[in-house]
């Protein structure tokens, strides 16, 4: 109770007077959150993965970074902040999500006490997630920067609506430590620091993040799609396709021992309109057949290259 207590007074009664936040808060919270934005830049790999994520994206909300830029941070007013705050808590969706001992009528009552002067009018419409749409022919981004390790990222679009099968099939191209790309690329032809591939369930996109040195681009760059083109082709080993499901219902059964793995699990399935549990998407990882995965990767067509490269490598 007093938790809520504390959440209901950040919420409904924020530091604030005269129709604006307090200026020594904002001014504080304003730079810290440059600083992090900066931040970033000092994580090669992150800030590789970021910007594939925004040209790859560009025009969409989900190419929009996380943190916002430098520009639109210093911008911010504290008067323009309570505005918008306040648009916020009125017309927003509101998730509340709870893990843990309390029984639910205890949790419920405690929440609606605390939240009982949250301003709330009609709340707006989740925006739906626009389908990427990719060019017609992949696009290549370079960028200079004072790195001594080389970034490939390579985006890819998917033109399935087979999940399961997707999901399963990007942990055999690079999803996991016994993936094509972890053990051909980086382990066996040592043409990586690292390679992986993450697929975004939202968007139907699959992603490949490497380092390499910069003179290895095309020899990693050939491999990748060697990889991938096997994966399509059912190239693959009978293990290889256990080793696959056994890693993602692992992952979907060891999600009850985290209760941050439990909230952002629920909080995306909430903003994407999806109802299944870890549970049902494991049956649906179970049901999974090789045709369907090699059917389903079929359709991954590569959409966006982004190579970040150090200032001494330009000719």
């Amino acid at each position: 109770d007093p938790v809520t207590d504390l959440l209901g007074d950040m919420y409904c009664r924020p530091a604030a007077g005269g129709g604006r936040l307090r200026e020594d808060y904002a001014d504080s919270e304003r730079e810290n959150l440059a600083d992090l934005i900066r931040s970033d830049l000092n994580d090669k790999r992150s800030y590789a993965a970021r910007r594939l994520m925004e040209e790859m994206c560009a025009g969409e909300p989900y190419g929009v970074p996380r943190l916002g830029n430098e520009q639109i941070t210093a911008a911010l007013h504290p008067q323009l902040l309570f505005e918008a705050y306040r648009e916020l808590i009125s017309t927003s969706r509101l998730e509340i999500i709870y893990c843990g001992s309390a029984e639910r009528p205890r949790v419920e009552d405690a929440l609606r006490a605390a939240l009982a002067d949250l301003p709330r009018t009609d709340a707006a419409p989740s925006p739906e997630l626009a389908p990427h749409v990719p060019p017609e022919e992949p696009r290549v981004i370079a960028e200079r920067l004072d790195v001594t390790q080389g970034k490939l990222g390579m985006g890819f679009s998917c033109g399935s609506a087979d999940s399961a099968a997707l999901l399963l099939g990007n942990t055999l191209f690079g999803g996991s430590s016994n993936s094509k790309l972890f053990l051909n690329v980086r382990e066996k032809l040592s043409l990586c620091y690292y390679a992986s591939s993450l697929f975004h369930r939202q968007k139907g996109l699959i992603t490949v993040s490497s380092g390499i040195e910069f003179g290895n681009y095309q020899r990693a760059y050939d491999e990748i799609m060697a990889q991938l083109e096997a994966v399509r082709r059912g190239h693959l080993e009978t293990w290889e396709l256990e080793a696959a499901r056994s890693t993602l219902l692992n992952a979907y059964a060891s999600m009850g021992d985290s209760q941050g793995k439990l909230e952002n699990f629920c909080l995306g399935q909430a903003a994407t309109g999806r109802d299944e549990s870890p549970e049902d998407l494991a049956d649906q990882v179970r049901a999974v057949t090789p045709e369907r995965i090699f059917e389903a990767m079929g359709t991954v067509k590569l959409d966006t290259v982004y190579f970040l490269q150090g200032k001494e490598a330009e000719a």
